[in-house]
């Protein structure tokens, strides 16, 4: 069952949600600034291989949040600027509220939220991550950082193709600090209408033949029948072709 928060509850949450991430941590919050205990948690999730992706807008980050930000591993940084929801979850838990990532908040401001479990409240919980991937989707990808050159981002929302040790790291956008060292190899991926194998590509989850009837109409939102990465049965779309266990 949902359970009310006050700006303490919040906070304590939000850390759990950090400390408890064992595959995948989503911030959602407009403004960042992040203080050293947080900062902390998500060092040790990056230490555990955890994903982590956060979306804020809003403002434009200052050079001190980007170093912090570029310090951590397998992390990507979005950019939404009409965003001012603010969640935070892994793979079990949830917190809605009215509170940013920002140290003056966690500190002065009087804040609620909704803490939301998943095993206990799977609706919910499903319903509002479907709205975070979709804030996400209309983000604009500013950087990521990778631990391993192999390992692949949750969002799936660009590949690059420069060698690790060929390349090094690559200026991004706003975050210039961040690092793409992608492999150079191909994933193995599936049409999310025929189950054939094909190259992984979020961008084009179809293959030849679907992909030139899918081109006839070019509707992002059609309903398909499989995961684009590990080709289980999905309602899939082109605008969203992973089931939401390899999301």
């Amino acid at each position: 069952m949902a359970q009310f928060l006050t700006t303490q509850g919040t906070s304590y949450y939000l850390e759990q949600i950090i400390i408890k991430a064992t595959k995948r941590l989503i911030l959602v919050s407009p403004y960042l600034k992040i203080s050293d205990i947080f900062m902390d948690r998500l060092q040790d999730a990056a230490k555990h291989n955890v994903e982590i992706i956060v979306i804020y807008g809003k403002d434009e980050l200052k050079p001190g949040e980007r170093q912090k930000l570029s310090n951590l591993k397998n992390l990507s940084l979005h950019y939404h600027k009409n965003l001012h929801a603010k969640c935070f979850l892994n793979e079990d838990l949830m917190v809605i509220t009215s509170m940013n990532i920002h140290e003056f908040s966690e500190k002065t401001n009087r804040e609620m939220g909704v803490l939301v479990k998943k095993d206990e409240d799977n609706n919910i919980y499903n319903e509002a991550f479907s709205e975070v991937q979709s804030i996400l989707d209309s983000a604009e990808k500013i950087g990521e950082t990778k631990s391993k050159p192999e390992k692949q981002l949750i969002n799936q929302k660009s590949k690059s193709t420069s060698g690790f040790a060929a390349a090094g790291k690559a200026v991004l956008g706003l975050a210039g600090a961040f690092a793409d060292s992608l492999t150079d190899t191909p994933k193995k991926g599936h049409c999310i209408r025929c189950a054939q194998g094909i190259e992984l590509n979020p961008k084009r989850p179809y293959c030849e033949k679907c992909y030139s009837k899918w081109a006839e109409y070019k509707k992002k939102t059609f309903t398909e029948k499989f995961c684009h990465q590990c080709g289980k049965a999905n309602k899939s779309s082109m605008s969203r072709p992973l089931c939401r266990d390899c999301y």
